[in-house]
């Protein structure tokens, strides 16, 4: 028998987990800036970005659910030696971004939304939802990018926006609602270049 304590559990597990790949995005942001791979720098900030969204709305979901606050700086442990020991040549931390995306959408999401499902923690599950949606068009995103970066053909100058209410990412032309949340373009925040 699942208890709440493990939806709440399971909820920490991906604030830290968001957490952790939002401050990987950014160090693999500037290494790609670093290596002139100016599209992939602005493709992992938008990531970085999205990340925190759904950090913010899996805290929303543990508050509501434990009608407790939680102060992400007590939970969230982030080693930045070690995080720093991650970062190599962009093509490897696209594999790596890869790696932790199809994680995400094909095991952690996917056990998570069962667990919360069998309890009937709606507010649990609709968040697990939307990140796990999400991740798998980031995966798809770096996978397309390793393509290019492969291919020796990048995008130049496209617009990114991030949906700020579900984290999807959408490239080129703002689209008139979001692909996963159903939510209006006016929710999505165009990334600067």
């Amino acid at each position: 028998m699942i208890q709440i304590s493990i939806i709440l559990e399971n909820l920490k597990e991906a604030i830290i987990g968001e957490s952790t790949a939002k401050a990987k995005y950014n160090l693999f942001a500037i290494r790609a800036d670093e290596e002139g791979l100016v599209e992939i720098a602005r493709l992992f900030m938008a990531i970085s970005y999205a990340e925190e969204i759904h950090v913010k709305n899996h805290v929303k979901a543990y508050e509501k659910i434990s009608d407790n606050t939680i102060e992400i700086e007590e939970l969230v442990k982030i080693d930045e030696v070690e995080l720093q020991k991650k970062v190599r040549d962009t093509r490897s931390n696209l594999i790596q971004a890869i790696a932790g995306e199809t994680y995400e959408f094909r095991k952690m999401y996917k056990s998570f939304m069962k667990n919360a499902k069998k309890l009937n923690t709606y507010l649990a599950e609709f968040s697990f939802n939307l990140a796990r949606n999400a991740e798998n068009i980031h995966r798809k995103l770096y996978i397309d990018y390793l393509k290019m970066l492969d291919d020796n053909r990048m995008r130049e100058n496209e617009n990114i926006y991030v949906c700020e209410i579900c984290g999807n990412v959408e490239i080129g032309k703002l689209p008139s609602s979001c692909s996963i949340c159903d939510h209006d373009q006016k929710f999505f925040k165009k990334m600067e270049n």
